[in-house]
């Protein structure tokens, strides 16, 4: 089992399993990656509804903390929320629920350390 050094940008504990099935937690690391969102009017609903489309974009400080944090740790995921994950496509990372705890409430799920969500 090949061990990956995980980095948590959110400002929880994200719990996550292994494949074996070893539950561990990883911590807020201390830095915070945002993102800021962008709607995006697509049209109106017959009902008079607006229907938009939300892209989240990085903010200045954000990127450049993550910089400092990509080259201070090669090779880790950087974990963020899916929101990050959106703005920093391919350097930062959403989890994956594991197997089985993909419809726990957030608070009793628990996290693949094998697979992550990428935009």
């Amino acid at each position: 089992m090949k061990i990956i050094k995980i980095i948590n940008t959110t400002p929880h504990t994200i719990p996550f399993q292994n494949t074996v099935g070893v539950f561990y937690e990883v911590r807020p690391c201390g830095v915070i990656i945002n993102a800021r969102p962008v709607e995006e009017v697509a049209r109106t609903h017959s009902s008079g509804a607006k229907l938009v489309r939300t892209r989240f974009v990085a903010d200045p400080g954000s990127e450049e903390a993550l910089a400092k944090l990509e080259q201070e740790n090669p090779n880790a995921v950087i974990v963020g929320s899916t929101a990050a994950a959106q703005a920093f496509p391919g350097r930062v990372y959403a989890p994956v629920p594991a197997p089985g705890y993909e419809e726990y409430p957030p608070e009793k799920k628990r996290m693949r350390d094998d697979k992550f969500m990428v935009f």
